[in-house]
């Protein structure tokens, strides 16, 4: 410590420092020390700190009363209800795009078809075969025996009607009678559906011949005999081939393209080219004659 106040940096600092106090007492005149130290240090010193004490209150923003958070709350829900409601109607324009595009499809390949798409609205729990409401009925054009389908092929037919809606029969019900052709092999029968098979939503081909040469993973397609379904319709592939437990004959499991139990939304066809004709077979001696008759539809 003595070092460093003997040393001659410290008395250079020294002289300067009571050089400079000597200058502010005569510039200061007859001013006092408790002046000089007011007028030079303490008011500058005050100045900064009313202007920033200035600063202050201009940034912070008086606290909000009571009613004034209540209308701000009730503005941000009322927001968030109209977003929520369009962020809804988005969804269902979507879905129903989505929907048309699957139909489209369904018309685009089959010109001849009048398409009316529909959502399933409701299913009967006591239905054993994944039978449906859909949300069309005789006011938009649907009648009775109307083939219903999806983009992936046939699942049912309209069974019952109201104004507004409709009740469809599946094709692994019993009640389905559907003539179907095997694509690759020609062999023909009549899908159905069976109480062994349905819960696993599979269907069954009935009337084939046991001299058939269908195999596992043929598909099969609608015939259009009969008049009731349009021809060449998907209905799915042959899972495995198999005997009537009760009469012997031989029938083949029917997986069907389209998962009946968990449809959503489907197509019922009013009018298609073929609707209402029957083909008889007639024999006559030793030939068959092949024969139309055509009937109205309702």
């Amino acid at each position: 410590m003595n070092k460093v106040t003997s040393s001659k940096g410290f008395k250079v600092l020294i002289t300067t420092v009571c050089i400079l106090l000597v200058l502010v007492l005569i510039t200061a005149g007859n001013s006092t020390v408790g002046g000089i130290v007011t007028g030079y240090i303490l008011n500058p010193l005050q100045r900064v700190a009313s202007d920033f004490t200035g600063s202050a209150k201009e940034t912070i923003t008086p606290p909000k009363t009571v009613e004034e958070l209540e209308k701000e709350n009730s503005e941000l829900q009322e927001e968030n209800r109209r977003l929520n409601d369009m962020l809804v109607e988005y969804y269902d324009l979507k879905k129903e795009n989505d929907e048309f595009y699957k139909f489209y499809n369904i018309k685009k390949n089959n010109e001849d078809f009048s398409v009316i798409p529909s959502t399933v609205i409701s299913r009967d729990p006591n239905e054993n075969f994944y039978g449906f409401i859909l949300d069309k009925g005789s006011a938009d054009g649907v009648d009775i025996n109307d083939p219903v389908l999806t983009d992936n092929g046939l699942v049912g037919y309209v069974c019952e009607l109201s104004v507004k809606s409709c009740k469809v029969t599946s094709i692994i019900s019993p009640a389905a009678q559907v003539g179907a052709i095997d694509k690759k092999t020609g062999d023909q029968g009549v899908v159905t559906g069976s109480p062994e098979y349905s819960d696993s939503g599979t269907a069954v081909m009935k009337n084939i011949s046991a001299q058939n040469t269908m195999k596992s993973g043929d598909i099969l397609v609608t015939s259009g005999y009969g008049g009731m379904y349009p021809k060449n319709i998907k209905i799915g592939t042959i899972s495995k081939l198999d005997y009537d437990s009760y009469t012997g004959m031989p029938i083949v499991v029917v997986k069907p393209f389209e998962d009946i139990r968990n449809i959503t939304s489907a197509a019922i066809i009013t009018n298609f080219s073929g609707k209402g004709d029957i083909e008889i077979l007639e024999e006559s001696g030793n030939n068959k004659e092949n024969s139309k008759k055509t009937t109205e539809s309702d």
